[in-house]
């Protein structure tokens, strides 16, 4: 398909570098300014700076506290369009960002040709899910656990655990507490319904959250 460089600006908004990088060299020939951010002061910071029509973002991996820190975005932002860019999500996570007006969502094993069609539907205020989030909204039955139900701080010491850190250094790391790390700990055996770290983190690989090169033992 021949597309012509385009006057508009967009910001990558992902905590994986081979994301950002690789979602940079598509765009960049094709739209007048492609950022990247890790953070989300970083979003914001350019949200406030730069005409900014679209915004991509894995929300799962990234440093929001919850959804609705997109709806927000949103709600101060409305005429900028919203992509979630995603490894895995749940029909009730669907419906939440629904709920807070985000109605583009693509998976990061989707093709390109799907995130096209999205970031187009996207700049004209449109809903676009691709085929494999269509799927998994017509779907009656899955899983009852739902790796999305985690929030970013538990994503993250999931990650850390996933790097061979201990309770202890994780609590280091992090600047809290032990008794915080093991709170967050139990929290997450709980919503993954697990019981072991090694559980824990076959399931955090098949979700999508860390790659099996992340996993020491």
């Amino acid at each position: 398909m021949n597309r012509h460089k385009r006057n508009i600006s967009l910001v990558v908004a992902d905590t994986q570098f081979l994301t950002n990088e690789a979602l940079r060299s598509i765009l960049s020939p094709l739209y007048d300014a492609v950022y990247s951010v890790s953070t989300k002061a970083g979003l914001l910071q350019y949200l406030q700076k730069e005409t900014i029509s679209l915004v991509i973002t894995d929300y799962t991996l990234f440093d929001f506290d919850s959804i609705n820190d997109l709806g927000d975005i949103r709600k101060q932002y409305p005429e900028i369009g919203i992509i979630v860019l995603t490894n895995a999500i749940t029909h009730v996570k669907i419906k939440e960002l629904n709920d807070t007006g985000i109605k583009n969502i693509v998976l990061k094993t989707d093709d390109s040709d799907e995130l096209f069609h999205a970031i187009e539907a996207a700049l004209k205020g449109k809903k676009y899910y691709s085929g494999d989030v269509l799927d998994i909204l017509l779907k009656k039955d899955g899983p009852l656990e739902d790796a999305t139900l985690l929030t970013t701080s538990e994503i993250e010491i999931v990650r850390l655990i996933a790097g061979g850190l201990s309770t202890k250094e994780i609590a280091v790391k992090k600047h809290i507490s032990f008794h915080t790390v093991m709170t967050h700990r139990k929290n997450i055996f709980r919503k993954l319904n697990v019981s072991s770290s090694p559980e824990l983190m076959m399931y955090a690989i098949k979700a999508g959250l860390i790659d099996n090169i992340e996993y020491h033992i």
